[in-house]
């Protein structure tokens, strides 16, 4: 990942929680091998995003190597949108990774959950 990749995905973080209590995190592994859901867990607890108040962050994890990528939210967000928002994030950016599009696939995670924590978080 490029410079200029990292900073067009800090960019969109910006946007997506711009207006918002949310925060958003992505991280890439260079892993292998790897469970994404489980590391993308034992790292939301890393980056100490369970500890943010209102409890409505989120982490994009992806491991292209592996060819493994989560999405998950904490328990204010994952609350008010439920399951079945995660399964679609999922679905929807899949195509992405497959095609070897990694930064495109980031990009439409940060967005749909951008949209997300403007519906349910926004800050007056």
């Amino acid at each position: 990942m490029t410079k200029a990749d990292r900073a067009e995905i800090a960019h969109a973080i910006a946007q997506a929680e711009d207006g918002t209590s949310g925060r958003i995190a992505v991280r890439l592994i260079p892993d292998r091998s790897v469970d994404a859901f489980a590391r993308a867990k034992r790292e939301f607890t890393a980056l100490k995003l369970h500890r943010y108040e209102p409890r409505n962050g989120a982490l994009i994890l992806v491991a292209p190597k592996a060819r493994q990528f989560a999405v998950i939210g904490d328990t204010e967000l994952h609350n008010r949108v439920g399951d079945q928002f995660w399964n679609d994030v999922v679905k929807e950016t899949q195509p992405y990774f497959a095609r070897g599009e990694t930064q495109a696939g980031i990009l439409y995670a940060i967005a749909r959950i951008g949209e997300v924590l403007r519906q349910n978080f926004a800050q007056t």
